[in-house]
């Protein structure tokens, strides 16, 4: 889909290199500069300089080595961004401008660029000049705040969350710039952060505390404001499930084959069910106890009842929809 789009790569780590990494995957033709002698932090991941992170996040480039820092390599990477369509960077903000390699003097070569800039709190602002990282944004985004269990510390969400989101939101403004330049014939600078980035994730939290004025807090995992819609355990291990209406909430005790569920007032509704969500989850792990998780996930397929299983991280891949969706795939 983006055969000929030339991309010049001037980030590192995760937020950046995954954006050109998603323009890569679909047939731009990404160069990538690093640092000659250290390269991309990643890299360091592993004792060869090749970490199995780095080599995931940078598929599909063309790298080369260029010393920003002396004239010869900021002229090098000027004429590169001279001829490419979209450039990524994610210095902090004024290194680019005094590296020579900003968005006004890429602009003045190249007055088509769609330039985007990737950092951890924005171009501009009190907290501009700091460097973030993914926990970092995590945490000053909310997300911390809202993961991890009642009484118990804010906590990671695993994988690089942050800076995953900012890859996406850079690669989907990218495109839209890219949309808006065929139609005007010129080009733009886009600001994106990790924290407004990972904030974005959360429309529906943030919505309910502006309606409601209360702060949202950590309730593991279960859904605060739908139940049942979280993990219960099984006889084996964990069963998810996500129950959004009263037909599927009768059709789901009439699993679990327990009438109280079914008829007490106390689970009648779904704001019943909140109030009195201990006593509920309490039946609904009794009755499950009585099965592994592979036989209640049949139960409810066969009932259209949402379930999935909670998988180890090594079970995800043996699971017959990801190997049928192709999610893993083989590259030299």
């Amino acid at each position: 889909m983006l055969e000929g789009l030339r991309v010049l790569d001037l980030s590192r780590v995760i937020a950046g290199p995954y954006c050109t990494t998603l323009m890569a995957d679909l047939g731009a033709d990404v160069v990538k500069v690093e640092r000659p002698g250290r390269g991309d932090d990643l890299r360091a991941w592993r004792g060869d300089g090749m970490s199995a992170t780095y080599a995931a996040i940078n598929r599909n480039k063309r790298c080369v080595a260029l010393d920003l820092q002396h004239p010869e390599g900021a002229r090098l990477a000027l004429e590169l961004a001279r001829r490419a369509d979209v450039v990524v960077e994610n210095f902090l903000p004024g290194v680019a401008d005094r590296l020579g390699v900003g968005y006004a003097a890429v602009a003045a070569a190249n007055p088509a660029v769609v330039y985007v800039s990737v950092t951890g709190f924005g171009q501009t602002g009190p907290h501009a000049r700091r460097a973030g990282y993914n926990t970092i944004a995590q945490g000053m985004s909310g997300l911390m705040a809202l993961t991890g269990m009642p009484g118990q510390p804010p906590t990671k969400v695993g994988g690089s969350v942050a800076d995953l989101a900012a890859a996406f939101l850079a690669f989907g403004v990218a495109s839209a710039a890219l949309v808006h330049r065929q139609r005007t014939g010129r080009g733009q600078h886009l600001d994106v952060s990790l924290v407004a980035s990972t904030l974005a994730l959360l429309p529906d939290p943030v919505a309910q505390y502006f309606d409601s004025g209360r702060r949202p807090t950590r309730v593991g995992n279960r859904n605060p404001n739908l139940t049942p819609a979280e993990a219960f355990r099984t006889k084996d291990g964990w069963l998810q499930v996500v129950v959004m209406n009263p037909d599927q909430y009768a059709r789901f005790c009439a699993l679990l084959g327990d009438d109280v569920l079914a008829t007490d007032p106390r689970f009648a509704t779904n704001d019943a069910r909140l109030a009195h969500h201990d006593e509920m989850r309490a039946r609904v792990e009794a009755a499950l106890a009585g099965a592994p998780t592979a036989e209640w996930v049949s139960r409810c397929v066969a009932a259209q009842v949402a379930a999935g299983p909670i998988y180890e991280f090594d079970e995800v891949f043996e699971d017959p929809q990801a190997k049928h969706l192709g999610l893993v795939a083989e590259v030299e």
